[in-house]
């Protein structure tokens, strides 16, 4: 199908930075320069001066940042993580596959972790908390950052979602022991396919990190083992270095766009995203996602009518069989997934096009 408005526009993108893009693409190519070379170093400085970390670590998935940030800081089977089940499954298979046990908390009506609950989950076999960014907001950092002093306990941030979102003026990615970025297509600053990126002021993890993603080595006299082939292509560096120049302008529009929701949209009886803020929060809106007691009607219309929406996000979490989970009740979390529609936020977008998802968001609810 032909959507008038698609939900994401990257070949417009593309179209942007041809002229551009090209003459990278040429350049690698021409140079032979595949794996782990200049441009991968580039990008890591670019990233790591934009988040104010001190290294940055390039990897093939965001899903393998995670996964090697939880093996890096001693995870081990039995160990409990603190984090939220109203995600993308990713944190939570990365922290199953290290044979570790995610402790669940329910979220805030921001669909982000309610911090308040967290100390009551700590155990003596918890070992991190996992917070979760979602949909381009920060989690409410600072208590957290009291509970992993207090407890001794490292944070690993998934700020997939959130690349250059702030929470008091500081960035994700920059609050805990290892912030984990993916750089995916559907992400604010993308790849053409997979990419990801780890952040840390810990230089020695980084070194770890860095000796990991590289099928295993030698750091220090310490073996470590076998390790993963996980890092990021030189070409989507390239390709990266280029877009990461229009990171912030992407950012500005992509709130302009929200601004404009927010006021056209406040008078339907839906529950919307917070409006942008440069205070506590800078919300960089990833997706833009309404609350509608109508889910399935609503989305069922604006696909009819040539808008492509998602529903971004699982289903709460029940007992899994094999997997030694905790059945869990997330009352708002329940909630919330019963209710989510993404609708098309991108900075390419025109006015034109705004004005299409604003018009049948309108003519549905008259």
């Amino acid at each position: 199908m032909i959507w008038k408005v698609p939900y994401i526009n990257l070949g417009k993108q593309f179209k942007n930075l041809e002229k551009e893009l090209i003459v990278e693409f040429k350049r690698v190519m021409s140079e032979g320069s595949f794996i782990l070379r200049q441009d991968v170093k580039r990008f890591e400085e670019n990233l790591a001066n934009y988040l104010g970390v001190r290294e940055v670590i390039g990897v093939n998935s965001g899903t393998d940042a995670l996964y090697l940030a939880i093996e890096a800081i001693g995870i081990n089977k039995k160990d409990e993580i603190i984090t939220v089940a109203h995600s993308f499954v990713a944190p939570i298979s990365a922290i199953i596959r290290r044979g570790a046990k995610p402790i669940f908390v329910d979220i805030q009506n921001d669909f982000n972790m309610d911090v308040s609950q967290v100390e009551k989950k700590i155990t003596n076999k918890t070992k991190a908390i996992l917070p979760v960014h979602l949909n381009g907001r920060c989690c409410d950092m600072a208590p957290l950052n009291e509970l992993s002093k207090k407890y001794n306990l490292p944070i690993i941030e998934d700020a997939a979602q959130a690349i250059g979102a702030k929470y008091n003026k500081k960035r994700a990615g920059s609050f805990g022991l290892a912030g984990c970025f993916s750089l995916h297509p559907m992400k604010t600053l993308s790849c053409a396919g997979d990419g990801g990126a780890i952040s840390t002021n810990d230089v020695y993890l980084a070194e770890k990190l860095r000796v990991l993603r590289d099928h295993g080595q030698k750091i220090k006299g310490e073996f470590l083992g076998v390790g993963y082939n996980s890092r990021l292509d030189n070409l989507q560096a390239a390709i990266l270095n280029v877009k990461f120049k229009h990171l912030d302008e992407y950012i500005k529009k992509r709130r302009k766009i929200a601004e404009i929701y927010n006021e056209e949209l406040s008078s339907l009886p839906i529950i919307l995203p917070p409006a942008p803020s440069k205070e506590k929060y800078f919300d960089t809106y990833t997706s833009y996602v309404i609350r509608t007691d109508k889910q399935e009607k609503l989305i069922k219309f604006l696909r009819e009518n040539g808008i492509e929406v998602f529903v971004h996000v699982i289903k709460p979490l029940d007992k899994h069989q094999g997997l030694g989970l905790e059945q869990i009740v997330l009352p708002k979390n329940e909630l919330i997934c019963s209710q989510n529609v993404s609708i098309p936020i991108y900075p390419e977008m025109e006015k034109r096009q705004i004005k299409e998802v604003i018009d049948n968001l309108k003519k549905f609810y008259k």
